[in-house]
């Protein structure tokens, strides 16, 4: 009986008789042979696995060369984070010898967690710890990568035999720069009456900018702008930090909030509060800090609530560009203080009307002389270039802070998100 092999595993143990013969009823069971692959990288997630046997090894590829990323054994649960944030698969499964799983679906998963709220910590502690694994992982091979590569290029100035080993780790790091351009979103959603474009670019070869548009119940759309203090290996690692904290915790609240339905605005303040003592929590000794601006937008009404969390206020464009004036400020930068409540800031998008976010990369572009680029150029830019469609403002904005600053090196992260609703 599938009940009395759940009951097995320390998952479901705790579970009440009925509720698990009720999930029994409503699960699948799957074996592998030794090699075969579970799920590929980059297929879609509908349903996550408990191991009763086996052992399964999590695998991706860099440059065509396997790499492997865990190991999981009879007990564990694996692909459930596909379910959570609704992501493709993020890395291959391949059975280490004969496997034989259960198999829960999206309704299945829901199920089991509301019957077992204990459960729920549980995944969540064990998502939370393999999260701290894996970032570990990544500081301390990045960093390392990061050394040599430094080595390398005073050993250059020596002997020019070492020009092999700096190519090699150039590569590396250029992988590691792909790996972080993963992070920003693929494709922007696609709303009927309004355009969205936005653009990324690092001062160095990882950098610590970002931004997401976040689908969210109700049809609302979470919108990210945030920036990580300093630069390089470390601030590239906290906005992976950030990033997937926020997006999990905004696309599944009822596992971080303890609720199944929030408003959007409990989401919001929700998320913000989770990543802000998280990293209080965990991360204080390292002394970072993020400025962030999220925003929920209902592309119904164009109402748009938002938390501003030591950004730079982004800017509201309206009677066609003649108009631009900032949103407010609000609350500390996330990482500073814990226990930080959010207030939540509103207003709205009317028709023909612009919402800019960006960060202190486009205003703080240096000339060749040290004068910054300004929130007065990028207003002017602003108002010259009203009529352009969406994604073309944002190519012209760009090109004309490279362009101001030619001959001077890029001197912070440069991030620019532009939401407009259609007249």
């Amino acid at each position: 009986m599938l009940d009395s092999a759940l009951r097995q595993v320390p998952l479901f143990s705790q579970l009440p008789a009925t509720a698990l013969e009720s999930l029994a009823d409503s699960i699948g069971r799957r074996q592998l042979g030794s090699g075969e692959i579970l799920f590929h990288q980059g297929e879609p997630g509908l349903e996550c696995f408990v191991i009763l046997e086996g052992q399964l090894e999590v695998i991706t590829f860099v440059h065509g060369d396997e790499l492997r990323l865990d190991v999981y054994r009879p007990g564990q649960i694996i692909g459930e984070m596909a379910l959570l944030d609704r992501s493709p698969r993020s890395a291959t499964v391949r059975a280490l010898e004969a496997a034989d799983l259960v198999v829960l679906g999206e309704e299945a998963f829901k199920t089991l967690l509301s019957s077992n709220p204990e459960l729920a910590m549980s995944l969540l502690r064990s998502g939370t710890t393999r999260m701290r694994n894996t970032n570990q992982r990544m500081i301390a091979d990045l960093e390392r990568k990061n050394a040599e590569l430094l080595a390398a290029y005073e050993q250059l100035k020596a002997a020019q035999s070492e020009l092999i080993r700096l190519n090699r780790l150039e590569e590396e790091l250029a992988v590691a720069r792909r790996i972080q351009q993963s992070f920003l979103p693929r494709t922007l959603p696609a709303l009927p009456g309004w355009q969205l474009a936005a653009y990324s670019r690092g001062a160095q070869a990882v950098g610590g900018d970002f931004y997401d548009c976040i689908e969210l119940a109700d049809g609302h759309l979470g919108l990210v702008v945030a920036d990580v203090c300093g630069k390089g290996v470390t601030a590239a690692l906290f906005v992976a930090l950030t990033r997937s904290l926020l997006r999990a915790a905004s696309q599944a609240p009822w596992i971080f909030q303890g609720r199944m339905v929030l408003d959007a605005e409990s989401v919001l303040t929700g998320a913000l509060w989770l990543v802000n003592d998280y990293i209080c929590r965990e991360h204080a000794d390292s002394n970072m800090f993020i400025t962030l601006f999220y925003a929920v937008l209902n592309p119904a009404s164009g109402s748009l609530s938002y938390v501003n969390a030591g950004h730079n206020p982004p800017l509201l464009v309206t009677d066609g560009g003649a108009s631009i004036h900032e949103t407010d400020a609000g609350a500390l930068p996330v990482g500073i203080m814990p226990s930080q409540s959010y207030e939540v800031l509103r207003t709205s998008i009317g028709p023909g009307e612009r919402l800019v976010a960006f960060s202190d990369g486009i205003t703080e572009a240096m000339d060749v002389a040290g004068e910054p680029y300004n929130d007065e150029r990028l207003h002017a830019a602003l108002r010259a270039n009203a009529a352009l469609e969406t994604p073309a403002l944002v190519a012209t904005i760009i090109a004309e802070v490279d362009a101001y600053a030619a001959g001077a090196p890029q001197a912070d992260d440069i991030t620019l998100l532009i939401v407009t609703r259609a007249a």
